[in-house]
Order: structure tokens, then C-alpha cells, then sequence
């Protein structure tokens, strides 16, 4: 019999230890354009698609010659220049990578959801060695809006053939989570970075692991998705 529910999982930060990875290649391709991306600044890009993150850049500064490119261009050189880092520096969150194999143990469906092109989410997944069993991989880049904004999650749950009352999202940005509420899924958060100031809209979640990663527990997790019931009208 068909499962009633089904997962969606942000990627960066909460299947893959990705975020310093990209933080340290964000760093030195933006500072051949002699761009000081710092930590501030990243930390308002986390959970924000590659569009978001060139138009952020051009609105600091909008002279820099970088933003004279095409779009396609530049994300394609931010995406090769990460890679390049990337390779053999990521790893899948052993609690994530436990509770990944609970699911599909179980027969529920699972998508990716993320901010990141489609050839990052698909090599990410290959690096950290948890590629195999997603129904659906979706990328921002493949709808018309980014978090915060739900399409992206709505994509992944069209692909999957559910409503989107019937899936949990997996998040660990306010952005993500943001995105999740608005699409009416229920929400497992898992903040990063993990601060005595959370973002207010983590109090919105369904779960949350306050902790973030060091908290999170893959059978608590499992357990929540499990007692779910698909008419209770959560969100």
C-alpha cells in the first residue's frame, strides 16, 4: 500500500555538512572580484537560492564587474569553483544519514528540495554518498521563486504525487522554514547556525530540534513522521 505521507529535505546544512564549504568557496571566487564576503553576509544568504545571492552582491555593489556577466554565467562559475572545493570535503550528518535509511525502510517517498543548481544537489548527494533513493531532486533554480517563497517545495511535492498537507519538510534556515509554512507542509526544524537569538519563525515549526544538528535524533524524528495523521489538519 501506497504511504499516506512523504519527506522533503533541504540539502545544504541539513542533509550535507555543506555550509562552511560553500562559505570558504564563496569566499575566495567573490574575493578574485575583490568582494569581502564575511560572515554577516553570509549568514543572511543561508538558505537562499543562487539568484538571490547574485542579486543580493549586485545591490552592495552594483559597479563590481562580476555583475557585467550573464546570470547563467556567473552561477555557473560560482557552481565549478565549489565543486572544485567541495570534492572529498562533504559529508552527510550521521543522524540525517540514519534517519535517511529509516524512511526508505519504511516505503516513504523522499525529495530534495534546495536552494542549489541542479548539478550541485546532484554531485552533493554523490559526495556525501547518500544519493541513491530520491524520488525527486528540485532546485530553485527550477521554479520561478526561491525561498522563502513555497515553490520550490511545492515542485517537489507535484513530483512526488502528494498534496502538500501530506509532506514534512526537513529544514535548518529561516528561509526555509519560511517557505515550508507557506506551502502548508509541517516542518522539522533543525536551526543553523544554532544561536541564543533564533529566528522567531522556528517557533512555527511543527518539530524542532533547538540544538540543531548536535540535538537532532533520527528515531525522534522518525517517530513524529510516523504518528503523523494526514487529516488532523496540522498546518
Amino acid at each position: 500500500m501506497r504511504p499516506s505521507i512523504a519527506c522533503v529535505f533541504d540539502m545544504d546544512g541539513t542533509l550535507v555538512d555543506s555550509e562552511p564549504n560553500y562559505f570558504d568557496a564563496d569566499r575566495v571566487f567573490l574575493r578574485g572580484y575583490g568582494i569581502d564576503y564575511d560572515e554577516g553576509l553570509r549568514d543572511h544568504m543561508i538558505g537562499r537560492g543562487n539568484l538571490a545571492f547574485f542579486q543580493l552582491l549586485e545591490s552592495l555593489w552594483p559597479e563590481n564587474s562580476l555583475h557585467r556577466l550573464p546570470m547563467e554565467e556567473r552561477m555557473a562559475l560560482k557552481d565549478e569553483n565549489y565543486l572544485e572545493y567541495a570534492r572529498g570535503k562533504t559529508y552527510a550528518f550521521p543522524q540525517m544519514k540514519l534517519l535517511l535509511q529509516m524512511l526508505r525502510d519504511t516505503g516513504i517517498p523522499l525529495a530534495v528540495a534546495s536552494g542549489s543548481s541542479p548539478h550541485i544537489i546532484k554531485k552533493s548527494l554523490e559526495f556525501a554518498g547518500i544519493a541513491e533513493g530520491f524520488s525527486a531532486l528540485v532546485s530553485a533554480q527550477e521554479v520561478e521563486r526561491g525561498k522563502p517563497e513555497p515553490d520550490v517545495f511545492l515542485e517537489a511535492a507535484r513530483r512526488l504525487g502528494y498534496p502538500a498537507s501530506a509532506c514534512f519538510v526537513f529544514e535548518d534556515s529561516q528561509y526555509g522554514v519560511m517557505a515550508a509554512l507557506a506551502a502548508r507542509m509541517r516542518v522539522i526544524g533543525i536551526p543553523s547556525p544554532v544561536s541564543a537569538q533564533m529566528p522567531p519563525i522556528f517557533s512555527r515549526c511543527h518539530l524542532l530540534f533547538e540544538g540543531g544538528m548536535g540535538e537532532f535524533d533520527a528515531q525522534k524524528a522518525l517517530d513524529f513522521v510516523l504518528a503523523a495523521d494526514e487529516s488532523s489538519g496540522w498546518c
